[in-house]
């Protein structure tokens, strides 16, 4: 088959190495991991993505390797087949199953967390409010000195004393998980390292597309959350 690959670029590295050993033909495409930051503009641009490629012609399918990721998804349709990880947001996808998923995070959702993907994207992470539109039209009106003092007034930090570190073996090149223990233990956060699972994303690229995973959207659905944990959303008959 010939499959258009969407993807978050937090997943960069498992996309190259997907591609490049699939018995598909892959063409990639890499969008920017903060964009979750502005579900509406990623619904978007995830639209215009999927119709570029449906124009392009010649895909068997259409891959988005992103879950619900802030209901971004919500109301995708394509005008050819497309696959979907049954997921909240990529967390999952490293940890290699919904089932890990909640084991780890199960009882604190709201906990840090970092991989080598999203350290190298982006190192502070916490910066990601810096895209929130809110945010920019604050610094429009009042400029950015005092556009930061409101925004971390109103937003202070986590009070979280835990963190983990989802880490990939033959992933970790670089410095990624040291600098993310040294900011952990600076902020005096007790870190877990967890160990993460790619076979669930070399599926999404790969195949099997079983139901229970993934869903496979036919020409004339669309993307309907059911905020689960399980099915996460369905498809959906125009």
């Amino acid at each position: 088959m010939k499959i258009k690959l969407i993807c978050c670029d937090v997943f960069a590295r498992l996309a190259y190495q997907a591609a490049a050993i699939s018995p598909h033909i892959v063409d990639l495409q890499l969008l920017p991991m903060l964009a979750h930051n502005e579900p509406d503009q990623l619904r978007r641009d995830l639209q215009t993505a999927i119709n570029n490629a449906a124009e392009a012609g010649g895909y068997d399918k259409i891959i988005l390797a992103y879950g619900l990721c802030g209901n971004a998804a919500a109301g995708l349709s394509s005008p050819v087949p497309m696959i979907i990880p049954r997921m909240h947001d990529c967390s999952a996808m490293f940890l290699g199953s919904r089932k890990q998923f909640s084991k780890v995070f199960g009882h604190r959702l709201s906990t840090r967390w970092r991989s080598c993907g999203y350290m190298e994207r982006c190192p502070d992470h916490q910066e990601g409010y810096k895209f929130d539109p809110d945010y920019l039209k604050m610094v429009e009106e009042y400029g950015e000195e005092n556009a930061e003092y409101v925004w971390h007034t109103l937003n202070p930090p986590p009070e979280s004393s835990e963190a983990v570190y989802i880490e990939l073996d033959g992933y970790e090149y670089g410095e990624t998980k040291p600098q993310f223990l040294k900011q952990m233990s600076e902020a005096d956060c007790q870190t877990e390292v967890v160990a993460g699972d790619t076979s669930w994303f070399m599926r999404l690229v790969n195949g099997p597309w079983d139901t229970a995973d993934f869903l496979e959207l036919l020409p004339g659905d669309v993307i309907e959350p059911i905020y689960d944990m399980e099915e996460i959303f369905r498809g959906a008959n125009i």
